[in-house]
């Protein structure tokens, strides 16, 4: 029995590397390349050069801070009003008894069967119709509206908590409001991690909105991403891939500086919901 416990651990040993392996693969692979000579061979495996000029260009051939300011404009605006509306939707569809509640939360959850790519016209017509294009504006609609993932996610977590939770606190004299943020806001710190890394991680990476609704002095950093024909030799249309790897690289150290900041509340959350559920 012994012998098989520790077979069975050898094996998830491997697989766990193996894992770790594939999923690292693709940053070792984006460094390597990174650093290579602007004249070397279109790909490589190994180092064959250590060129870390390629990241001063990658700040420098693009108004990258101006790229980046509009980027943490858009991230200022939907990360708080994000966090916010969907943890209160949630709260609200968990734990307040309203006449239609349920259809209310059966339409959340429609709009998540509805595939993303189905309102984009509609939703731009609407909103050039009413003068949101070019402006940063538009974020804030977003945010206020909120998510219908994340707004089932907190809706979830916040059913998950013992009824008993709040009617304690309405003995003691809490209102709904204040039973919201002086008790059971506190005990969500891992469900308040899990929305501000995905919204974070969403709107850092969304390229399509940007390009639909903002002209290039607003892009944010993500579109240098999406057009690496901005990373071109001087007075030539040679794209310099080595300069667009190390500016992917630079591009995802805020998600992962993130991800650190908040893993132990990600584990802990995730963890959570699925002991719960």
């Amino acid at each position: 029995m012994e012998t098989k416990s520790k077979g069975l651990r050898i094996i998830s040993y491997i697989a766990a590397t193996l894992i770790g392996v594939i999923f690292l693969f693709p940053f070792y692979y984006t460094f390597i390349n990174s650093i290579r000579g602007l004249n070397s061979l279109p790909a490589t495996l190994k180092p064959i050069a250590y060129e870390w000029e390629n990241f001063k260009l990658a700040l420098t051939l693009i108004p990258y801070f101006k790229y980046l300011k509009n980027s943490l404009i858009i991230i200022a605006i939907t990360v708080p009003l994000g966090l916010v509306s969907n943890v209160m939707y949630g709260y609200a569809l968990a734990k307040l008894k309203a006449r239609g509640q349920s259809i209310i939360f059966f339409a959340v959850l429609t709009t998540m069967m509805v595939p993303t790519f189905a309102i984009q016209i509609p939703q731009y017509i609407l909103f050039s119709k009413i003068g949101l294009t070019d402006t940063f504006v538009l974020w804030v609609f977003e945010g206020i509206a909120g998510s219908a993932a994340i707004t089932f996610l907190s809706r979830q977590y916040f059913y998950s908590m013992p009824r008993a939770i709040m009617e304690a606190a309405y003995i003691d004299g809490c209102s709904p409001y204040t039973a919201f943020t002086k008790i059971l806001l506190p005990l969500s710190k891992p469900l308040c991690a899990i929305v501000v890394f995905q919204i974070f991680n969403f709107n850092w990476g969304d390229y399509m909105t940007a390009y639909m609704y903002l002209s290039r002095e607003k892009y944010p950093l993500v579109m240098s991403m999406f057009s690496p024909a901005e990373y071109v030799m001087p007075g030539t249309n040679v794209v310099l891939t080595p300069v667009v790897n190390a500016a992917t690289l630079l591009f995802i150290i805020p998600v992962l500086i993130l991800f650190f900041v908040c893993q132990k509340y990600l584990v802990e959350g995730i963890s959570g919901a699925a002991v719960k559920g």
